[in-house]
């Protein structure tokens, strides 16, 4: 017995600094909220302040944030370079002791920055397995593992979505992949991953279609695989009402998942893009919407997206799931990430899946660097909802709406807003008040100018 307890101790004692007692972020102190703190000072927040109530709610209701495991385990290798990254946790192997210290990093990291989520896929958590039973031993391990990191850490599970795109079987797509074995493993890995969502209790589950699309129609049946598309999309769909778990489940489509200036670039880049990013079936919001709406999924899926032209349109259509923050997104440019925050705030709450940082550390990165580089994303997001709240309570755009489009609040102008009105009304209507001069200005000159003054004011809110 003895011969058999020794090993056993020792094979612990070894294994437990690994994966639980160390901190891989040991050195670098929690950034807390700190408005008096000097230029030179990059370890505190300037904005971000947790506990403080901003348009009658806690600043972090408003900014769900959640750090991005896929991003967090970029080892700084690009399309012209090897990897460059050293990280204490990571010792370049496929193994499942190598996944748990990534998961266990990037818990030490959410800690340091007071991040209550965080996201991943299905590749992120586990190794790669043929075996089912290896794999299903693996996502045993890994759940109970992270069951307890949440425990102990108190930062859960946002979202979790399955890889269907890294695996060579689905280099022709997952969803509409010519192969109808292809499907059927696609079907299999999103049922395996809702499973371990549920036992995590993610609050999401994101499907993110990257490979769906076609080279030419020539060799194509393109209705059969948009067919094939939103089956799948609908039978995750019932399989999670199957399970009773409650969840939003999000689809992200992916006009801008090819465009990241970390990986790719230059102007041979963007001719690719004009040319064959069309020709997938979700290259942006308004194709992912129709999508939904026309096979009846719209009651199941929101969208995430990412700031901008596509969220304000998700919104409008009550859809907007969540938003993807990258480093293409520049932190300084606070007139696109305030009009974010104030599409947030005009709906009442933030979407269910959150604000996700999806941020990729550059190159030459040391922890440190890597810290700070959420930090910035951060507090320059939380300065931003601080200026949408002050630009709300001022109403310098709700009144100039108001007034620009003040024809539609009495006359026949409420009529074709509010009852139904025929063209032959239109018609009588415009032979007794046939309009004269010119149409009135939108001012958007001045409203630019004012909106821009009125963020340089609030640079120390």
């Amino acid at each position: 017995m003895s011969a058999y307890n020794q090993p056993t101790a020792k094979r612990q004692k070894v294994r437990e600094p690994r994966t639980d007692n160390v901190d891989y972020f040991q050195g670098i102190e929690k950034v807390e909220y700190n408005n008096m703190a000097s230029p030179a000072e990059s370890g505190s927040y300037r904005y971000y302040n947790v506990s403080e109530r901003v348009h009658s709610r806690p600043m972090d209701d408003w900014l769900k944030y959640s750090v991005s495991l896929t991003d967090f385990r970029s080892n700084g290798s690009d399309v012209h370079g090897r990897s460059t990254h050293s990280r204490p946790w990571d010792d370049g192997t496929d193994s499942m002791d190598n996944h748990k210290r990534h998961i266990k990093a990037l818990f030490d990291l959410c800690a340091k920055l007071g991040v209550k989520y965080w996201t991943a896929f299905d590749s992120d958590l586990v190794p790669y397995s043929e075996s089912w039973e290896e794999n299903k031993t693996h996502w045993d391990d890994v759940t109970e593992y992270i069951q307890e990191l949440t425990q102990r850490y108190h930062v859960k599970l946002l979202w979790i979505a399955p890889d269907l795109h890294s695996h060579p079987r689905y280099v022709s797509g997952a969803f509409t992949s010519n192969d109808a074995s292809t499907f059927i493993q696609a079907a299999t890995q999103i049922k395996r991953c809702l499973e371990a969502a549920q036992r995590l209790n993610a609050e999401c589950f994101l499907i993110w279609p990257y490979r769906e699309g076609y080279h030419t129609p020539f060799q194509t049946d393109v209705a059969r695989e948009i067919k094939l598309f939103a089956k799948l999309l609908k039978l995750t769909a019932e399989y999670k009402d199957r399970l009773n778990y409650r969840c939003q489940l999000l689809i992200m489509p992916y006009y801008k998942s090819y465009h990241n200036r970390n990986f790719y670039g230059g102007w041979q880049h963007h001719q690719w893009r004009e040319r064959d990013l069309v020709h997938t079936y979700m290259w942006d919001v308004t194709s992912c919407l129709y999508l939904l709406k026309n096979y009846n999924l719209d009651r199941y899926y929101k969208v995430s997206v990412t700031p901008g032209h596509h969220m304000y349109m998700a919104n409008v259509y009550n859809m907007l799931g969540g938003v993807t923050v990258t480093n293409e997104w520049d932190h300084y440019d606070s007139r696109t990430l305030t009009l974010m925050m104030k599409c947030i705030v005009d709906q009442g709450s933030s979407p269910p899946g959150g604000i996700n940082l999806k941020l990729v550390p550059r190159r030459d990165s040391d922890l440190r660097e890597l810290t700070t580089m959420y930090v910035k994303y951060i507090d320059a997001v939380a300065k931003a909802l601080r200026m949408a709240c002050t630009v709300i309570a001022e109403q310098i755009l709700s009144k100039h709406l108001q007034q620009r489009y003040s024809t539609y609040y009495s006359g026949i102008g409420s009529r074709i807003i509010s009852s139904d009105i025929s063209m032959e009304e239109c018609e009588e209507y415009y032979k007794k008040n046939q309009p004269h001069g010119d149409v009135p200005s939108s001012k958007y000159e001045h409203l630019d100018v004012v909106f821009q003054r009125h963020l340089d004011a609030c640079d120390h809110i």
